[in-house]
């Protein structure tokens, strides 16, 4: 097979992924950096057409420090390989990916770091199935990819500090935003203070987030949640209620929006997929927003000489995935016998502390906007849950009835998990649901087995790969 050979293969060029690389290339490590992205930076460090206008490339404090090192990858000697979709990990470290949707070839390195980042999870609901029912990011991946407003009005909904950070982004690029609606309540938040003086830049953040967003007249509809998108063909109506503490929804306080788009997110979960492929642990836990791999405190995982870092860790912001970055990289330099060992526990005892730190940080915000059992099981019959293989709610409630209660026999009972998406969209959900109506923590669940290709792959690709 052709395999190129490298000292380290980083997969994910988000910051955790960027921060590594460049502290890797100073030292002199041969190394490969892939991601299926056009650009390097990852989701967050994604910069809007000049079209738009320079305010709407106002940089923060993490934006700038992104750029930097997105400036230090471009100026060292790093193999930059975008477009590139990883399909598997194989023993030995050996790695199959798909260049530019065109060439499937393998390549090897001694150490992997793998900085795969998360996605949004979703709260189904009767017609977000609908056309002109979208996730938070892809009206980011327009606005800041192509220049496009995916309309000139929008609704968003869910819940989550990204809500308000698609508002502002909406609301900068010449979008009006309705309202935002948000699963939580004003009172909920108020722990948060006690977080603030730990994370200045994400307290600055905020500030310029919700600035923008009263100064334009946008409805903050706290403790609110979308019952049902109506539509004929695509969607013209979205109706939301208050609820009250525990979620249960108040009657009387339900609302009809006439609104052409509505933008929803439910949070983030962990790309753990590469990771169980490649042998590594995998954990359950709730503070950290779900499932996510396991490490040392190096970061090194189950499998010798493969790492993770940034949000494949736990759900925690930018902050931590620089200081994860960085900490891979030490860790690998360490065993590369490229420093010294005191060098080494002096630094990641301080980087340990700041880690220690984004994590607490994490475990508010995950506990808080984590969705309710309660939640899933208000869900109607009738809503799809598996988009690809059009498995409803009543079929899954049935299903469990009938003994198929665990990840793996729902998908021999239903073919959840078996479409395009490769459970991608649902698998978090039906995670949730099961835990829901069975009871049980999903830390008791066996979660699914990864096979490749991870991604859908085409045809074509796959007839150029060779022996």
């Amino acid at each position: 097979m052709n395999q190129p050979q490298a000292d380290v293969l980083i997969i994910g060029n988000g910051f955790a992924g960027i921060v590594a690389a460049n502290r890797l290339a100073a030292a002199g490590v041969d190394m490969v950096l892939v991601d299926e992205n056009i650009h390097i930076g990852g989701q967050l460090l994604r910069r809007l057409p000049e079209r738009l206008g320079s305010a709407a490339n106002h940089a923060d404090y993490l934006k700038k420090a992104g750029q930097r090192f997105i400036a230090g990858v471009k100026s060292k000697k790093i193999t930059v390989m975008n477009r590139t979709r990883v399909l598997g990990i194989y023993p030995g470290r050996e790695v199959l990916i798909e260049e530019n949707e065109k060439k499937v070839r393998t390549l090897k390195a001694e150490h992997i770091i793998l900085a795969t980042g998360a996605r949004e999870k979703f709260l189904p609901f009767p017609g977000w199935t609908l056309p002109g029912v979208i996730s938070g990011g892809a009206v980011q991946v327009l606005i800041k990819g192509s220049g496009v407003l995916p309309a000139r009005e929008l609704l968003i909904g869910g819940s989550g500090l990204f809500l308000f950070s698609v508002a502002y982004e909406c609301l900068k690029a010449g979008a009006g935003v309705r309202a935002v609606l948000e699963r939580t309540g004003v009172a909920d938040k108020l722990p948060l203070a006690a977080q603030l003086p730990m994370q200045l830049p994400k307290l600055s953040e905020g500030v310029r987030f919700l600035s923008k967003i009263l100064f334009s007249g946008v409805a903050l509809r706290f403790r609110q949640r979308v019952l049902e998108a109506r539509g004929s063909g695509r969607l013209e109506q979205v109706v939301a209620a208050k609820v009250d503490a525990l979620g249960k929804i108040i009657p009387g306080r339900e609302k009809t929006y006439a609104i052409p788009l509505l933008a929803v997110s439910n949070g983030f979960a962990a790309n753990v997929e590469l990771a169980q492929m490649a042998g590594c642990e995998i954990e359950f836990l709730d503070e950290r927003g779900g499932w996510v791999t396991t490490t040392s405190d190096d970061l090194e995982t189950s499998v010798p000489c493969i790492y993770a870092a940034g949000e494949i860790t736990g759900i925690a912001g930018a902050l931590k995935s620089i200081n994860e970055g960085e900490i891979a990289a030490l860790a690998i330099l360490n065993k590369m016998g490229k420093m010294g060992e005191a060098d080494f526990h002096l630094r990641l005892k301080k980087l340990l502390s700041a880690r220690r730190r984004h994590l607490r940080f994490g475990k508010y915000f995950n506990l808080l906007y984590r969705i309710p059992a309660e939640d899933y099981l208000a869900i109607p019959d009738e809503t799809l849950i598996c988009r690809c293989e059009d498995v409803t709610m009543g079929e899954l409630r049935k299903a469990v009835a009938n003994g198929y209660d665990t990840p793996a026999t729902l998908k021999i009972a239903l073919r959840t998990a078996m479409g395009d998406c490769q459970g991608r969209t649902c698998g978090p959900i039906v995670y949730d649901i099961l835990a829901a109506l069975t009871g049980r923590s999903q830390a008791a669940m066996t979660p699914l087995v990864v096979r490749p290709p991870v991604k859908p792959v085409a045809i074509d690709s796959l007839a150029s790969f060779s022996e």
